[in-house]
């Protein structure tokens, strides 16, 4: 099994708010703005097609948006994610979403997401292969997304040393299934 690096850099002013990447201003489709509460907080988005070449095992279509918020209700070590897909480009771009998420609120500048093939096991942030420091079950949970916190500038959770890891339910293709596990050391 393949996987997917995922470097990042900040974000220059006048960026592509369509572009794949953690934090900043989400774009969402029509209809989406009145989905959050005061607990939710927007972690990443990713334009599939910008990891078509590098998935080829086909894990994810390879169109439209991939996205992943955060229910920040009972903080850090209780946060529960929200993954939704959209075929399609998204139209509306919510400024300062993160702004108002309590704890939360300097997570507004975006930080551009760059892909690149790696090892499927290596200790970084990365779309599938297996989930770095896996201690539990054999074999490990499908992973969706590994995020490093101490991997890059991005400063979120970085307190924390281990990873969180996105992982599929038993129908990769139902994104609402996803659950997040957080391994703290």
């Amino acid at each position: 099994m393949s996987a997917i690096r995922i470097k990042v850099k900040k974000a220059e002013t006048g960026y592509d708010l369509g572009a794949s990447k953690f934090f900043g201003t989400p774009t969402v489709p029509n209809g989406w703005e009145s989905d959050f509460d005061e607990y939710a907080l927007f972690f990443c988005q990713i334009r599939l097609a910008d990891i078509a070449k590098l998935d080829r095992e086909n894990r994810l279509p390879h169109s439209g948006y991939l996205y992943i918020f955060l229910d920040t209700f009972g903080g850090d070590y209780a946060l529960r994610a929200s993954v939704r897909y959209h075929d399609g480009i998204p139209t509306v771009a919510i400024d300062g979403f993160n702004g108002e998420t309590e704890g939360y609120e300097r997570f507004t500048d975006a930080w551009i997401m760059e892909f690149e093939e790696t090892e499927e096991d290596k200790e970084c942030t990365r779309l599938f292969g297996a989930p770095s420091d896996w201690n539990y079950q054999e074999p490990p949970p499908k992973l969706l997304l590994q995020f490093d916190p101490l991997d890059g500038e991005l400063g979120f959770l970085e307190h924390l040393d281990g990873f969180l890891y996105f992982v599929f339910g038993e129908d990769e293709r139902d994104f609402s299934k996803i659950t997040l596990i957080g391994e703290y050391s």
